[in-house]
């Protein structure tokens, strides 16, 4: 709140506002405490000063407040400051004290306002916010970036099962009807692979198909494989190239070969 250099009419004029305070052994404080007057303008009733941004209303008002806090005469007040006597009040309404005090807050706030705007606007402060939201932007980017690309490797791995589920099916389409009404498969394993197979209901083959061996059966009706990892077997049935039934992701347990065509169990 800003002041104006004393006036002819109040500044060769004794305070008896200031000299009655410290004669009661007051302090600025206590009376700023006790009347809410802010503690400038204070300063500037006591010293003769005019407030800048303090209109005559309040001006009038604190000295009011401050007479009265002090025990003296009011319209006295008014004429070592200048001031007209104050209107005789009517019978209706009356000023009291504090409503000229309230005025006051809306001071205050402003003050507090002008000290916040001083806080954020220093050099280090606005350097602190300008980093905080730098690394709130590279947190986001980080996520947002993070989340595109689990996206594309989700929709790459779907892409990738969708081929392979087409091709077994594809696979598993092939009908195995030999010239001579025979079925006929033959196997070679990619590793070691226990295996049972039966033709037309017989066991035929029941151990370990080791790694790089190839075996080969014939059957009037089904032949049936089962094991473990048997989606590893590189196939042919009836002189045509299968290959592998899945790459690993998809366990088989059994495999059915008829004159229908190719039937895989899980």
């Amino acid at each position: 709140m800003g002041i104006l250099p004393p006036t002819d009419n109040n500044n060769d004029k004794p305070s008896i506002l200031k000299s009655t305070r410290e004669a009661k052994g007051l302090t600025l404080e206590i009376v700023h405490e006790a009347t809410k007057i802010p503690m400038d303008a204070l300063r500037a009733i006591e010293e003769g000063y005019s407030v800048r941004i303090l209109s005559p209303f309040y001006y009038r008002g604190f000295i009011k407040i401050y007479a009265e806090f002090l025990s003296l005469d009011v319209e006295e007040m008014y004429k070592q400051y200048g001031l007209d006597p104050a209107p005789k009040p009517t019978s209706s309404a009356t000023v009291s004290a504090k409503a000229i005090r309230e005025p006051a807050g809306p001071i205050v706030v402003l003050e507090q306002m002008q000290e916040w705007f001083a806080f954020v606007f220093k050099p280090k402060t606005l350097k602190l916010i300008l980093k905080v939201i730098g690394f709130l932007l590279l947190f986001f980017l980080f996520f947002k970036m993070a989340g595109c690309i689990a996206s594309h490797m989700n929709k790459k791995e779907i892409s990738s099962k969708k081929q392979t589920i087409q091709k077994i099916n594809h696979r598993q389409s092939v009908q195995a009807q030999s010239a001579d009404n025979k079925v006929e498969v033959a196997v070679r394993a990619s590793k070691d692979i226990w295996l049972l197979v039966k033709t037309d209901g017989r066991v035929v083959f029941e151990t370990t198909l080791s790694k790089g061996s190839m075996e080969s059966w014939s059957a009037d009706n089904r032949i049936e494989l089962s094991g473990r990892d048997i989606e590893l077997l590189d196939m042919e049935v009836n002189g045509k190239h299968i290959g592998p039934l899945g790459g690993g992701e998809r366990k088989i347990k059994k495999v059915l070969i008829t004159q229908e065509g190719l039937t895989v169990k899980k």
